[in-house]
Order: C-alpha cells, then sequence, then structure tokens
C-alpha cells in the first residue's frame, strides 16, 4: 500500500528502525547521514537517546537509535562518530540539551501541520521525525532564522 499526502502525489516512505550496536555501529556511513540528534543524560524529552536517519538508497530512509539507559557503550561510541563526522552537518540546537545535525547539503521541507521535515529523493518524500516536538520547534525557529 502507497499513502499520499498533498499534492506530491509521490509514496511516503516509513523507515525501517534497527537498535545501535557495537555490532552495527562501522556500518553507517555519516556521508548519508541526513539528520541525527543527541540528547544527553539530563536533556528534556528523548533523555540519553540517539537517533539517526540514514539515507539507505535513493527512496529509502533508516533509523539507527540507542539510549544510554539501554546501552552506554553503544550510545558514547556513537556520540563520538557523530562528533568526528560533524563537519558533514550544520549543527541546531534542539533545546532543553538536545543537539541536531542536519546534513549540509540536504534540503529538507519543513511541515509544522504535523511536526516533521520531508526529504525529497527522485521517487517519493521521505519523512523524519525529531524525537519530540520540542525539539522540531527548536530546530524550526534556527532554522527560519538563517532564511
Amino acid at each position: 500500500m502507497k499513502l499520499y499526502r498533498g499534492t506530491s502525489e509521490k509514496p511516503i516512505v516509513f523507515p525501517e528502525s534497527l537498535i545501535i550496536t557495537a555490532e552495527n555501529l562501522d556500518s553507517i556511513d555519516f556521508d548519508k547521514v541526513i539528520y541525527c540528534e543527541i540528547s544527553p543524560t539530563g536533556a528534556m524529552g528523548n533523555e540519553g537517546g540517539l537517533l539517526i536517519y540514514l539515507l539507505d538508497d535513493k527512496d529509502n530512509l533508516i533509523t539507527y537509535e540507542t539510549n544510554v539507559s539501554i546501552d552506554k557503550d553503544s550510545y558514547d561510541a556513537t556520540s563520538e562518530r557523530i562528533n568526528q563526522n560533524a563537519n558533514l552537518f550544520i549543527n541546531y540546537s534542539g533545546g532543553m540539551g538536545n543537539y541536531v545535525y542536519i546534513k549540509k547539503d540536504a534540503q529538507l521541507e519543513i511541515d509544522e501541520k504535523y511536526n516533521c521535515f520531508w526529504y525529497h529523493s527522485f521517487d517519493t518524500k521521505l519523512r523524519i521525525d525529531s524525537s519530540v516536538k520540542g525539539v522540531f520547534l527548536s530546530v524550526v525557529t534556527e532554522m527560519k532564522q538563517e532564511i
């Protein structure tokens, strides 16, 4: 079943979600990461959480996630990898201790009705959800100030 929204006439594809582990961390190609979010311990919302959206192929996103309370070693190692690749991203404050990284050349559509971003690929548009609404709203505020 393909879902369509608005007048785009492009199917919406929902991403596969994987838990980040020591075994699959090295398979994350940061050149293909569109969006990632770090919420350290003490941050509001997705406290101690990591969320990564990776463009698997031209029309498919995969999300990778972990949380410090589930796997501290994977959380720390993934945070380090994000920081090592920070030059690939524009860094935004997600507010309340959250940090968001969006690929420099990614053109994300802001959808304030559904509180999400849309990444347009060749045949479809791919939905990117922040961990919580407050992070989305903080990033949108910063993005609009850049214009």
